[in-house]
């Protein structure tokens, strides 16, 4: 796809980016990236959805975010990176008419504040377990969940309309074999300050309350095991029982809350450089000078992150690693003790 002042290819002259002016050694490599990239994000979020839809002890509010946020990521390697590949192998060899222009335009609009709000929705869901528990448990249902990300997504939806339509301008169409697509700088300025820093911003602030939650109630409890273990005659086992309870809650909801820290981590990691460059070629076409090389790996590393998360998925949460397992009809070998 070839555009003027977005987010979506080389800040250099757009007119000229075809193929024969990058190395034929990196057209291999980034294109060998691309469907490594698709292959593994394709199957490993169907496992992502099809675990949390047929076991029941993936049906928990946390994991309808983590649902959505691999619907998400579907959308990109299925419907947006293919059309990125073969712009590479045939950048004006575009013949698939206006429509799938307008949808390539589409899917690729829509995957960044999607996936980001999907991650700030599944943070917030956590430091409200932690912060207030049975408040939490009480209040937060999977209806009210599933009306949170449809939230998202029609908010995601109508921001990235509001562009297409003409929101402040946007010209698109399929001409000279190419399907191109010009979004005015203030859209994509406003983009990324709506669908990328706020949100940015608003995760690091939970995740250092949580941290300072945690902190607090670690304190609390070693206080609490003082009494427990120096007299413990006079300690009912009502008290050690709620106390080992709470124990319990609170590691289980820590861990759940580190294993989102690091999704978002990588997520951010995957984002910023693209986001970054981006934005400032947008208000400034020729303040950094990329080749199309450099900018097109910087996207390729934001692509990355829909192959990343399952990925993580399995190695950060045992029990989608056993479901996965049981999709795929790998037994785990028995572990003794």
């Amino acid at each position: 796809m070839e555009v003027n002042n977005t987010t979506r290819e080389s800040p250099s002259n757009s007119t000229t980016n075809h193929n024969d002016s990058y190395d034929k050694r990196f057209l291999i490599v980034i294109i060998s990236v691309y469907v490594i990239i698709i292959v593994t994000a394709i199957c490993g979020n169907l496992l992502v959805c099809l675990a949390i839809s047929l076991n029941r002890r993936l049906r928990k509010t946390t994991n309808y975010f983590i649902f959505s946020l691999a619907i998400s990521d579907l959308l990109t390697t299925s419907f947006s990176m293919p059309f990125d590949v073969q712009v590479l192998l045939q950048p004006l060899g575009w013949n698939h008419g206006e429509f799938v222009c307008n949808f390539w335009t589409f899917a690729y609009l829509i995957a960044a504040p999607t996936s980001i709000l999907n991650l700030m929705a599944v943070s917030i869901d956590r430091y409200q377990a932690i912060s207030n528990p049975l408040r939490y448990y009480d209040k937060m249902r999977p209806r009210r969940a599933m009306a949170i990300i449809a939230a998202i997504w029609l908010y995601s939806f109508a921001f990235t309309v509001a562009g297409m339509a003409g929101w402040p301008y946007y010209e698109q169409s399929v001409r000279d074999g190419m399907c191109y697509f010009n979004i005015s700088p203030y859209y994509s300025v406003v983009s990324s300050a709506m669908n990328f820093i706020f949100p940015t911003m608003v995760m690091c602030v939970i995740y250092f309350k949580i941290y300072l939650i945690a902190r607090a109630h670690a304190q609390r409890l070693v206080q609490h095991e003082v009494p427990v273990t120096t007299a413990a005659t006079s300690c009912s086992n009502e008290d050690s029982g709620t106390i080992t309870s709470e124990k319990k809650r609170l590691k289980r909801n820590i861990k759940a809350a580190k294993t989102i820290a690091i999704i978002v981590s990588t997520f951010l990691l995957c984002w910023v450089p693209f986001t970054l460059v981006s934005t400032i070629t947008s208000l400034c076409q020729y303040c950094i000078a990329l080749l199309p090389e450099v900018f097109n790996s910087l996207l390729v590393v934001a692509y990355m992150n829909s192959a990343l998360n399952p990925i993580l998925y399995s190695f950060l949460n045992r029990e989608f690693r056993d479901a996965f397992k049981k999709l795929l009809r790998i037994q785990s070998k028995p572990r003794y003790t």
